[in-house]
């Protein structure tokens, strides 16, 4: 069952990359959370719930960033959770600005779906580039 865990995991960042996030959704339970930490400087910053928070979260990103880059390096199996260490390379629109982050993804994994997405970043890095204050 883990592996199975980590392959869903690994489908959701190729996806991801190529751009295809209404697939995404169908790896989703009903019931998913995705928490991004930061500081409430960062639009972003807070908790989506369900499939609509998850295309709130992208609405609310697509006027703001631009990912060039998203790498998950490693995929550590801990049994229902994946734990996804990666950096990306993201370009701030509005001043265009450019940052690196390190970060860590932990996800939960229920009945083959993505029920939690815990997303760990360097948002100092972001908070920077965007020009807030922290």
């Amino acid at each position: 069952m883990s592996q199975q865990n980590v392959d869903v995991v690994r489908r959701f960042f190729q996806l991801f990359d190529e751009g295809r996030l209404t697939d995404i959704e169908a790896l989703l339970t009903d019931d998913f959370e995705w928490v991004y930490h930061g500081p409430k400087s960062l639009p972003w910053a807070g908790t989506y719930r369900g499939v609509e928070g998850f295309r709130q979260f992208f609405t609310i990103v697509r006027d703001l960033i631009q990912v060039q880059e998203c790498a998950a390096y490693d995929y550590l199996d801990a049994g229902d959770r994946v734990v996804v260490l990666g950096v990306s390379r993201t370009r701030v629109l509005a001043n265009d600005r450019r940052y690196e982050a390190q970060w860590m993804n932990v996800f939960t994994v229920r009945d083959g779906l993505i029920s939690r997405y815990l997303d760990l970043y360097d948002t100092a890095s972001v908070v920077e580039a965007l020009g807030q204050e922290h």
